[in-house]
């Protein structure tokens, strides 16, 4: 797991899962300047374990997380069914239409493939970070 700024708690949190630890390398370093706290990890499960802090403003989530750490959308569905809400946008090495419904369904605002485009990208989670001031820790009407 890769923290930064932990000395600002007030700061909204962008959540990073995905089993390539270059991948949250470079997300850590397009999103730092957006002056939120990041924080990264390598597996569905660890995240699961971790703490969800109130702070939480978005959550960026490899769809197809590999050697043996669970799916990412499965990770989604998990956090549904426990009532967890966090702005998630999926990104997709590789898709297909029924992964890119099944994530929608688990609440995904969005499914992108990769390579995604940076500047598009910035632009989604940080008007995610101006949305969302708190975790919704809820399940989200239907």
């Amino acid at each position: 797991m890769f923290n930064h700024h932990k000395n600002h708690p007030k700061l909204p949190i962008i959540y990073l899962v995905d089993h390539q630890r270059k991948a949250l390398l470079a997300l850590t370093k397009l999103l730092t300047p957006l002056g939120a706290e990041i924080e990264s990890f390598v597996s569905a499960e660890r995240f699961l374990r971790h703490a969800i802090n109130d702070e939480a403003a978005c959550l960026l989530l490899e769809a197809d997380l590999q050697n043996n750490k669970g799916s990412g959308i499965a990770l989604l569905e998990q956090m549904a069914v426990r009532g967890i809400y966090i702005p998630t946008i999926i990104l997709a090495s590789s898709s297909d239409i029924p992964s890119a419904v099944r994530a929608m369904r688990a609440n995904a605002i969005d499914f992108i493939e990769k390579p995604y485009v940076e500047h598009m990208l910035v632009r989604q989670v940080k008007s995610l970070l101006s949305q969302t001031h708190s975790t919704q820790l809820h399940t989200p009407s239907v």
